[in-house]
């Protein structure tokens, strides 16, 4: 018998490859037009994968071009525990850990413990030095690689660490300039785009797609390494001879506010950061404050000549103390002077004339003119973490707040500030925005950065006599352990107390500085020591004058600054 079909099975039996064909048809035609670059993009990524390249970040140099930071390529050590083995397939885990351990300075159980982790892969110890990396590589142990990282190094060691800061094993800039200016030094990664085969190896003749990676920008500081070797030098040896507990130095120009070194104790070695602990890390320069003392008189002085209310010649009868806002504040010692005038007072640092020329002035004008100088806000400088200070708002002053704050209690400002505020006083009566980076080399050229006048102060004549007034103070006064030979010199001594979490000041314990400008008849740099609890205590200005004298001296030589005196 033959078998037969029903027309109506055949009927649906063409309807079915019917219906197929269409439908196939019609998903052909997709992927022929609107699908084609879809299909075409999941097919290149089969055998293309996308490299990221790495931008070179951009090196720092000093205002003369020596280098303070650059990058280099070190060879990074990576464990992949799986492949310790020797030739017969058995596991060599614990060799290689006594093979590594002497070379690394490490312990054969806390390498024995990394490689035992249940970690696929995973970093040994990361930018090595080139001598350490070639020995272990002569080894040829299984299961250890390299790869290459970049590596900042700072050529000067420690020298500058505060105001370059340092860049982390992620690549990052943190604190100073390598903070600061992370994004412009960092660069932009590029992108390589690889054609490969599906074992996949690269293809030497695959197609090959690139954006090329942007390097980061060159910086050009205003610091001179050479002044910045001399401040750090001093500042450690004064700390070191006195057994303070820290200390800052801060120089500026004082013609447009460049920072020309700055320097912080305790300090740390950017090479070895991980080892620093956070004071050492923390720019006391910027970030730490503290209550001036007696360099504020300077200010309150500077504020009520150039109102009008007192002379450099008017006097008044000292009595070794004043009453003010029903509390009576002395001068030190109690020390009785009898007739004085106001440039008497900033010569002897006398508290109770400070109170007498406040009391002329009022509070609202002094407050007026604190603010004028930059107190109780950041000076803006062009690095991470700067703070402003405190300065409270009048309306919250006591009476009593006029006389103590006239003489540098009852406040906190950073080095840095008093530092602007003080070059205001050298350059006529501007203040000046500090800053460090003076220009920066892109892609796109040179640009250089402008000095930015924030406001006027004080009249020209009022520092001009302000600068004659600080002048006899260091020839004939309080601070003439700060005179230089052949050199003018006009500055201020500063003895303040500490405060206490209680709210009362600590026994016996003081911040000593000294804050002052050279050559005074046409100032070159305002330098600022300040020290944190010198062992001299009340004669702490004394090593505060010091280090200005020793900083100064060689600043001027290296300036090849001529002397003003005979």
């Amino acid at each position: 018998m033959t078998a037969t079909v029903s027309h109506t099975r055949l009927r649906v039996l063409f309807a079915l490859f019917a219906s197929a064909s269409l439908l196939l048809s019609t998903r052909l035609a997709y992927w022929q037009t609107v699908g084609r670059a879809d299909l075409l993009s999941r097919a290149t990524d089969q055998v293309h994968s996308d490299l990221a390249v790495a931008a070179q970040r951009g090196v720092i140099r000093d205002r003369s071009g020596a280098v303070l930071a650059t990058t280099v390529d070190l060879r990074s050590l990576y464990a992949i525990p799986a492949q310790m083995k020797d030739d017969a397939g058995n596991e060599t885990r614990s060799a290689v850990a006594v093979a590594l351990a002497p070379i690394l300075r490490e312990k054969v159980e806390v390498l024995r413990a990394a490689f035992d982790s249940g970690a696929e892969w995973l970093f040994v110890r990361r930018r090595l030095p080139e001598e350490t990396a070639a020995r272990i590589a002569a080894l040829h142990l299984a299961g250890l690689g390299f790869e290459m990282e970049p590596k900042r190094l700072y050529p000067n060691g420690a020298v500058g660490a505060q105001v370059l800061g340092f860049v982390n094993d992620d690549g990052l800039g943190q604190y100073g300039v390598e903070g600061r200016y992370d994004d412009a030094l960092a660069g932009t990664p590029g992108r390589l785009a690889v054609a490969r085969d599906p074992a996949n190896r690269e293809l030497a003749l695959g197609l090959r797609t690139a954006v090329p990676a942007k390097n980061g920008d060159e910086l050009w500081l205003t610091i001179d390494l050479a002044v910045q070797n001399a401040v750090e030098r001093e500042l450690a040896a004064v700390v070191d001879r006195e057994k303070a507990a820290g200390g800052a130095v801060v120089v500026l120009d004082p013609k447009d506010g460049a920072v020309i070194a700055i320097a912080s104790s305790p300090t740390y070695d950017p090479a070895r950061v991980g080892t620093a602990n956070a004071e050492a890390l923390r720019n006391r320069a910027i970030s730490w404050t503290y209550e001036p003392g007696s360099t504020m008189k300077a200010i309150t002085i500077a504020a009520a000549l150039d109102r009008g209310v007192v002379t450099p010649s008017t006097s008044y009868q000292d009595v070794g103390y004043a009453v003010i806002g029903g509390r009576t504040l002395c001068n030190a010692q109690c020390k009785v002077y009898g007739p004085t005038t106001v440039t008497q007072i900033l010569a002897r640092s006398q508290n109770a004339g400070a109170v007498f020329v406040a009391g002329k002035l009022g509070a609202s004008d002094l407050n007026s003119y604190l603010q004028a100088f930059g107190f109780g806000q950041r000076t803006g400088v062009d690095l991470a973490a700067e703070t402003g200070g405190i300065v409270r708002p009048l309306a919250e002053w006591y009476p009593v707040d006029l006389g103590t704050i006239s003489f540098g209690q009852g406040l906190s400002i950073t080095p840095l500030q008093l530092a602007a505020a003080y070059a205001a006083i050298a350059n006529g009566g501007t203040l000046y925005r500090p800053y460090v980076v003076t220009g920066r080399r892109a892609a796109d050229g040179e640009h250089r950065t402008a000095p930015v006048p924030v406001r006027r102060v004080i009249s020209e004549e009022t520092g001009a006599t302000l600068r004659t007034m600080l002048t006899t103070t260091v020839d004939n006064g309080i601070a003439n352990a700060a005179a230089l030979k052949g050199y003018s010199v006009a500055g201020k001594t500063g003895t303040a107390q500490i405060p206490s979490d209680e709210g009362r000041y600590v026994d016996d314990a003081y911040i000593s500085s000294f804050a002052g400008f050279v050559p005074a008849s046409d100032p070159r740099m305002v330098v600022v020591v300040v020290l944190e609890k010198p062992q001299s205590k009340l004669l702490g200005t004394v090593p505060a004058m010091n280090t200005f004298k020793a900083i100064a001296t060689d600043a001027l030589r290296y300036g090849r600054v001529q002397p003003d005196r005979p």
